[in-house]
C-alpha cells in the first residue's frame, strides 16, 4: 500500500453527513477520488450504536478492511499530532 492520499473531511460543511457521504460520492463520480477497491465506513448513532461497512470489490477480506481502517486511523494521529525532530 503505497501513495496514500489524505483526503481532508473540512469540518465546516461535513458536519452533516448525508452531505458528507453525497460529496464523497459526486468527488468519486466526477474523478476527482480515484476508484475505490475497497472502503471503510463507521458510523455512530446520537444513542451511541456503532456500525461498520467495509465495500468495494475488494470488502470480503475482513483483514483487509481491519487493516485500511488501522492505516487509516495512523493518518489521521499523524496529521494531528506534529511530527518530533
Amino acid at each position: 500500500m503505497t501513495d496514500l492520499k489524505v483526503v481532508p473531511l473540512k469540518q465546516e460543511g461535513y458536519k452533516d453527513p448525508i452531505a458528507a457521504l453525497k460529496q464523497i460520492i459526486a468527488d468519486l463520480e466526477s474523478g476527482d477520488m480515484e476508484p475505490l477497491a475497497m472502503a471503510v465506513l463507521v458510523t455512530m448513532s446520537d444513542s451511541q450504536a456503532v456500525d461498520s461497512f467495509a465495500f468495494g470489490r475488494k470488502a470480503d477480506d475482513v483483514v483487509t478492511a481491519l487493516g485500511l481502517l488501522r492505516v487509516g486511523e495512523q493518518v489521521i494521529l499523524d496529521s494531528m499530532i506534529p511530527a518530533e525532530d
